[in-house]
């Protein structure tokens, strides 16, 4: 009977829901945009479907429209799940979707919600089993009327995050009520994932009665305190997540309790002591990531029973001591091992070739930086499928051998050997054997001979900071995929290889030739729609006048010609690369007038850090032009970002996902003939450098308006006339160099607003006056104004007193009290006329300055009777 009952209902017709429920499902749907242009994520790599644009498309029956479930007997709409759905609006308590109190399941997840605050009216879901609103942009304090789900077992409140990856801002706060009031009824939970929400608490015993629960997310909350003992209460715990927080102290011995677990991730947080040997008790586990915290000791060899561990992940703590590497065959399943950053020493005699059982077949991703190598492993020759192989910061010498350069060469995708005193492949091979290559980093060995070339394949090839030679072959041309070249710092030479067609330049973001022996023209180059970000041809001995390319690099935003032998007119047509922010075309022969712009209001507007430094230009300097740096006018916060070619590409590889998050762009800044490097360039600094050329005239007033100027430098040049006062509007100036000119007249007072300078040199001018004393004037040493006969003042030695002409006192000062006036004329007896003379130079000295002398004067005056 019971059999024939489920039979029935299995062909039983779809419930027709209930018209309230309909119309709320409607006016629900009403109240929101679909835009699936609006709905971001940077941890979601779910497919956008709009489940609503179809609701009304097949009937009337809200039960049979997408992502609608109703309950088979009764009718009642039960479940809707409109994740992914692009939904874009805000949800509020008297929403029609809290009409449907009948719900078990409610699933929003991936959309977006507008920065609204989660509606109290949540509370009223009392059937309520599954919530899901991760990544849905819902912003402040999760309501206390969570705490009324009682029948909850699965919560996702994760990933409500704003900003762009790394700088994610938290959005849901859980403050008060706290994560206590939260989860205090919730004692069905099954699983609970709050990742990214701001909690700020010390986890005590909160989750001790959660005795449910299987997986347990609370990754980046700002939990701090110790990892409590309370969670090996949650014996039926498979996955525990406390990734990214402020945990201190040792792994507590309760977590050996927790049997079941096969899913532990703890990295990025300030665990301390040694990995217990217990964790080789916890036989189930595949995954366990403890990197980037303090943890100690030796490698418990005990993990070697974990026969189900997939991914192994330890970098970045303090483990040492000596480890058999051959040891890891033991784990069959392995496909991550990440043992970099360690003080890990790994003996590397391992099993011999041919023997059995040396081949991990599942192992994808090795990673053994920075572990004391000495020699390459033998244990990698015998790996057959690795998409990433790491052995970078280490001591490996001599070639990489033939055995290694077989291994995996249809898999890899990944190969780093940076860092470590490699001097070439095998035989000097340069074209290299692994067929499916994306990223190749060879920065900072002792590499000899020509320029290996990798396949066609690679995206990102960094062969910097060798010792390579010769000229660059063709057949670098077909890398028609790369983003990124990097050979800087080598001895190559020749010309560099003009490529055309469907070759390297199409898929260009980056080319860095600096510091080689390149000589012809500059190969710089924009075909098509040329996605080129960043050029450097630095530092080399390109010759001749500048070739503008075919078409106009519409993304070129760093360009760099500086220290070779360039000999042109300033480059005009840079002004038509819209996107352009750092120039850079130091130590050249570029020479002549810089013209009028064409378009004075639309060339250069990104235009951040420009350096013609070092060059034969002439005439007045390039006022005009300034018109248009609109970057330069207005200072913007940068939150410690930098400038880079890109912030992520992602690469359609098994292993390597989004190794490469941007290739930052780097310059070296002269500030009073002192070189400061900047590895990583802030996104806010403004630099403007035109010295040592024999530029005249007067500085433009123009200047001051560029008021996000970090260093100005136009000494050694044939400057005239005054230092304009408008300097002294900027205000974020730390670097102000007008030495080595013909510049007159006095210090403008308005540059002691300059709170921030640090460097001021105005030394070798034909200035005059009293140099100023207030805020950071008073810093500056003595070569800082050297060489001007008529300045006076400190750090001086010349004292503004010997200066001041003879005079009769003024009427001003004649007005105070004859008391004062009889120092006065006493003092002019002693000091030989002294305040005479400061009477008449009240026609060029402010009251101020008098009243300051006359004080001066009765002081030293008062000091004498007193010791005589």
């Amino acid at each position: 009977m019971f059999l024939t009952l489920i039979v029935l209902l299995s062909h039983a017709q779809q419930p027709s829901c209930y018209d309230e429920e309909r119309n709320a499902l409607i006016h629900f749907n009403q109240s929101f945009k679909i835009d699936c242009d609006k709905v971001r994520s940077p941890y979601s790599d779910l497919i956008l479907h709009p489940k609503t644009l179809s609701w009304g498309s097949n009937g009337t029956n809200c039960c049979s429209w997408e992502g609608v479930e109703c309950d088979m007997l009764t009718g009642r709409v039960i479940s809707l799940n409109l994740s992914s759905s692009c939904l874009y609006g805000s949800i509020h308590s008297n929403s029609t979707l809290f009409q449907l109190v009948y719900l078990q399941e409610l699933d929003l997840h991936y959309n977006n919600f507008t920065f609204s605050p989660i509606p109290n009216a949540i509370g009223i879901f009392s059937e309520l089993k599954i919530l899901n609103l991760r990544s849905s942009f819902f912003q402040g304090q999760i309501p206390l009327e969570f705490s009324l789900l009682s029948k909850l077992s699965f919560l996702d409140l994760s990933y409500n995050v704003g900003g762009n990856d790394p700088l994610l801002v938290k959005l849901l706060k859980l403050k008060n009520p706290n994560l206590r009031s939260l989860v205090k009824n919730l004692t069905s939970l099954d699983t609970l994932f709050t990742n990214y929400v701001d909690i700020g608490y010390e986890l005590g015993d909160v989750l001790a009665n959660l005795t449910s629960l299987r997986v347990l997310g609370l990754g980046n909350c700002g939990l701090y305190g110790p990892i409590p003992s309370s969670l090996g209460k949650l014996t039926k715990l498979n996955a525990l997540n406390l990734k990214e927080n402020d945990f201190i102290g040792t792994i507590p011995s309760s977590i050996q309790n927790l049997t079941q677990l096969f899913f532990v991730r703890l990295p990025s947080n300030q665990i301390s002591g040694p990995i217990p040997s217990w964790f080789g008790n916890l036989t189930k586990l595949t995954y366990m990531n403890f990197h980037f915290n303090h943890l100690s000791g030796s490698f418990p060899p005990s993990l070697f029973q974990l026969n189900r561990l997939e991914t192994l992940s330890l970098q970045g703590n303090d483990l040492t001591g000596t480890l058999q590497l051959d040891s890891f065959l033991k784990l069959k399943n392995i496909m991550i091992i990440d043992l970099s950053h360690n003080k890990i020493s790994l003996h590397v005699e391992e099993t011999k070739k041919g023997s059995p059982n040396t081949t991990l077949s599942n192992l994808k991703y090795l990673s053994l930086a920075s572990c004391n190598l000495s020699k390459f492993p033998e244990f990698i020759a015998h790996q057959t499928n690795l998409h990433l192989l790491d052995l970078a910061y280490n001591s490996l010498f001599g070639q990489i051998p033939q055995n290694l350069m077989n291994s995996s060469i249809h898999s890899l995708e990944g190969i780093y050997l940076s860092n470590n005193l490699i001097t070439g492949f095998h035989n000097h091979t340069t074209i290299l054997p692994w067929s499916s290559l994306h990223l190749l980093e060879l920065q900072d060995n002792l590499f000899q001979g020509q320029l290996p070339i990798p396949p066609s394949s690679v995206i990102h090839y960094d062969v910097s900071n060798n010792i390579l030679s010769g000229e660059i072959p063709s057949v670098i041309c077909n890398l028609s995929s790369i983003l990124v070249l990097d050979l800087s710092n080598n001895n190559l030479s020749g010309d560099f290889p003009l490529c055309s067609g469907n070759g390297i330049s199409d898929s260009l973001l980056v080319l860095n030739l600096k510091n080689n022996s390149f000589h012809g023209t500059v190969p710089l180059q924009c075909q098509h729609e040329s996605e080129l970000r960043m050029a450097d041809f630095s530092n080399n001995h390109f010759q001749g006048k500048l070739q503008r390319p075919f078409t106009t690099c519409m993304n070129l935003e760093y360009l760099d010609f500086s220290f070779n032998q360039l000999s042109d007119v300033f480059p005009t047509w840079l002004g038509s690369f819209p996107r352009l922010k750092v120039i850079l075309m130091r130590e050249n022969k570029f020479h002549g007038v810089i013209g009028k712009p064409q378009n004075s209001t639309s060339e250069f507007q990104m235009l951040q850090i420009i350096d013609m430094s070092h060059n034969y230009f002439i005439g007045p300097l390039p006022y005009e032009y300034m018109f248009s740096w609109n970057s330069m006018k207005a200072f913007k916060m940068s939150n410690l970002t930098y400038m880079k070619a890109w912030e992520n590409i992602t690469f359609n590889s098994n292993a390597i996902g989004q190794a490469v998050t941007g290739y930052d762009y780097s310059t070296t800044i002269v500030m009073k003939s002192v070189a400061t490097h900047y590895g990583k360039i802030p996104i806010n600094l403004a630099v403007i450098d035109l010295s040592s050329n024999n530029f005249s005239g007067q500085i433009p007033k123009i200047i001051g308006s560029l008021k996000a100027l970090y260093s100005l430098n136009l000494s050694n040049n044939a400057l005239s006339g005054h230092i304009p006062p408008s300097l002294g509007t900027l205000t974020e100036l730390e670097s102000l160099d007008l030495s080595q000119n013909q510049l007159s007249g006095k210090i403008p007072r308005q540059l002691v607003e300059l709170k921030f300078l640090q460097m001021f040199d105005v030394s070798y001018n034909n200035l005059t006056g009293i140099i100023p004393q207030e805020n950071q004037f008073h810093t500056f040493e003595n070569n800082s104004f050297e060489g001007n006969q008529g300045l006076c003042g400190e750090p001086l030695s010349k004292k503004c007193e010997a200066l001041l002409p003879p005079s009769a006192f003024n009427k001003d000062v004649a007005s105070e009290s004859a008391i004062e006036l009889d120092w006065k004329f006493i003092l002019a007896g002693l000091v030989s006329g002294f305040a005479i003379g400061v009477s008449l130079g009240e026609i060029v000295i402010p009251r101020t300055r008098l009243a300051w002398l006359v004080y001066i004067s009765r002081t030293r005056l008062r000091e004498m009777i007193i010791r005589n």
